[in-house]
């Protein structure tokens, strides 16, 4: 029995391991060519890209680990049905059944396994993520600018830009808030950043055929227009926008634990900290249920059927993660305790697929 279970795991582990690189290259392929445009039209660093995509597979791991245990079941249980090997198993007196322990094993450790990289991975990688993309914000402001978007890293300026194209910004707007007076505006057709190499964190914006309209002080309600053709502003960025404070997702089990004592304490509804905590838990634990749903179909597979294992495969998860987000706005609305929320999809995953299983291995 020793040799049959070990047959089992190694028939799983290659599938898992193939499938967890294939679905983990898809999502990063998918983020390449998101950040290609930085490299291209906004010269990023290659390697601050690089950074990028390695902040990145932590936080995908824990999409993809569950999806990839679902897959690599059903190919492993499926080929041994489509083989006959079950067949084979059942004729030698080894009941189907006794297949389940070693799979539900299995899915306790990478359950295991996924808990700690969902307490210490994700967290310091998704804040090392945004820690990284402010940077380059820093080193190429062009590529941090979106379009249409008020800016305020760069006090007291506030900019605003209708259009950018790779490094040149289009129909500027300079806001700069008087404390004694009213806002100085400084607009002009088209402007550029410079990197002040001598000078850390400190950049340059070029402004290039515009106006500025300045208060006179000595005639408060009046105006004067400066026309230029040229218009030099150095810039510095906001030395807090540096020190990120830390989102819910990026705290660690012990540091949300600590989070909502302290917002007990101040008599502040803990709900959204206790929620995220739950969540993570949860979701660690889904490699469990994908695994046993696995099972169920692998069993079932025919040789004609793999077509249609697949598109339940992407039925399951899709069904997983709606109910997930449909949970958690159960939660947030007073419902359910995020206690019992979060790991209802969980519960019901592992009922219906036990039902499954049960059903197939007494036929």
């Amino acid at each position: 029995m020793k040799i049959l279970r070990a047959y089992i795991l190694q028939e799983h582990r290659g599938p898992f391991l193939v499938t967890l690189g294939g679905l983990t290259g898809v999502l990063l392929v998918g983020n390449i060519i998101k950040f290609a445009d930085l490299v291209v039209s906004k010269g990023v660093n290659p390697v601050d890209i690089l950074r990028l995509l390695i902040y990145l597979v932590p936080y995908m791991l824990s999409f993809t680990v569950p999806m990839a245990c679902l897959i690599a079941m059903i190919l492993a249980f499926g080929r041994l049905s489509t083989d006959y090997e079950l067949i084979a198993m059942r004729a030698s007196g080894i009941a189907p059944s006794s297949l389940v322990w070693p799979a539900l094993l299995m899915g306790v450790v990478i359950s295991g396994i996924l808990l700690v990289v969902n307490d210490r991975l994700v967290p310091t990688s998704h804040l090392a993520f945004r820690r990284q993309l402010k940077a380059i914000g820093i080193k190429q402001p062009a590529a941090y600018l979106e379009a249409g978007t008020f800016i305020k890293d760069f006090p007291p300026y506030v900019i605003f830009v209708y259009h950018v194209e790779g490094q040149k910004l289009y129909n500027v707007r300079v806001y700069q808030p008087q404390p004694e007076g009213p806002t100085r505006t400084i607009i002009a057709d088209r402007g550029e950043f410079e990197i002040q190499p001598r000078q850390k964190n400190r950049v340059q914006l070029k402004l290039y055929d515009g106006t500025v309209d300045e208060w006179d002080p000595l005639h408060p309600g009046s105006f004067y227009k400066v026309t230029f053709s040229t218009y030099a502003m150095p810039l510095q960025p906001d030395e807090g926008s540096t020190r990120m404070s830390k989102k819910l997702k990026e705290l660690t089990f012990k540091e949300l634990l600590a989070e909502r004592q302290r917002l007990v304490a101040q008599e502040i509804d803990p709900l959204p900290t206790t929620l995220e905590l739950h969540r993570k838990i949860a979701t660690s634990f889904s490699s469990v249920v994908f695994i046993l749903f696995g099972l169920a179909m692998g069993l079932q597979l025919h040789h004609h059927e793999k077509l249609t294992a697949f598109v339940w495969v992407l039925a399951v998860f899709l069904a997983y993660y709606m109910a997930t987000i449909g949970m958690n706005a159960i939660a947030l609305k007073g419902f359910l305790p995020p206690s019992v929320s979060m790991w209802v999809p969980n519960i019901v995953g592992t009922m219906i697929s036990g039902i499954l299983i049960l059903r197939t291995t007494r036929t």
